[in-house]
């Protein structure tokens, strides 16, 4: 009986920690005249690649990213993109050589933040933590 309730135990704990594992570790963002409340993963990446330069409802999209050595930066190119923050840097070194295109701005977490507030097609992502105060988070779905 004590080993029944040692192994509930530990599948509770594996449960608990997957789902925390699993919550997002950044937050998108847009400017709060910005219509949008929720956007799908594919439609984000697409901005954040320079696919395309719009949002659903046709008004212009300004992406601005978090430096390459950010965890948080990491984050979203894995979960958005599906790839490294590295594999992205060298797409967009692919398109800088060939002359085709330049990757959004970088800014740190507090230049996002001010870009999305002071711009109404802006869309940036920061840290969960951080104090979105100013902009809209929206939701991103799959």
């Amino acid at each position: 009986m004590k080993q029944l309730r040692v192994g509930a135990i530990a599948v509770f704990l594996i449960l608990a920690s997957t789902n925390v594992w699993a919550q997002k570790s950044y937050k998108v963002i847009v400017n709060p005249s910005n219509p949008v409340s929720s956007m799908s993963r594919e439609e984000v990446s697409r901005i954040f690649l320079k696919k395309t330069t719009k949002f659903s409802d046709g008004r212009s999209a300004s992406a601005v990213d978090l430096p390459v050595n950010s965890p948080t930066r990491e984050s979203f190119c894995k979960d958005v993109h599906g790839k490294s923050s590295s594999a992205v840097d060298a797409y967009w070194q692919q398109l800088i050589f060939s002359g085709r295109d330049i990757p959004p701005a970088q800014k740190s977490e507090s230049g996002v933040l001010e870009f999305v507030r002071s711009n109404e097609n802006a869309i940036g992502y920061v840290s969960a933590g951080a104090d979105t105060g100013g902009v809209k988070v929206i939701n991103i779905t799959d």
